[in-house]
């Protein structure tokens, strides 16, 4: 398990420092925020929603043992809905306190940015670019 857990972080250094700028400091913690904000309804979808992509990418992660652009297939499914639901919140609650207005923008655009990478991994990825960063040749298992 800590080979694993080694070899999973050697593959997340592998990728491009903006990219590990981005997922660590912007994309994890935005979509795992809901986790503490259940209080409020944007968190609540964030929660749900945010936290399921990421969770179900940490089991991808250990078994493929490593980063590959198959991780950006569960954003797709899971954020796109997250996204609707937060833009029709945002335009048609009409008492949303300042708080849950901001929230929002800032995930639909943490995730609205994401969604555009995860839409060209996809079509990578479909294309044949399965690879697991850090270990050129060695496929995904998905």
């Amino acid at each position: 398990m800590i080979q694993t857990i080694i070899r999973i972080f050697k593959s997340a250094f592998s990728l491009p420092i903006w990219v590990q700028i981005w997922m660590f400091l912007f994309l994890i913690p935005v979509n795992m925020s809901g986790l503490f904000l259940l209080d409020v309804v944007a968190g609540f979808w964030v929660a749900i929603l945010g936290a399921s992509a990421l969770a179900i990418n940490t089991c991808i992660l250990f078994l493929n043992r490593g980063f590959s652009k198959v991780l950006a297939i569960p954003h797709l499914i899971l954020w796109g809905p997250l996204q609707v639901i937060l833009t029709i919140r945002y335009f048609t609650v009409p008492s949303l306190s300042e708080f849950e207005q901001s929230y929002i923008l800032v995930v639909l655009i943490v995730n609205g940015i994401s969604l555009v990478f995860d839409v060209y991994d996809t079509l990578e990825w479909k294309r044949g670019n399965r690879d697991v960063a850090g270990f050129p040749g060695e496929p995904v298992k998905l």
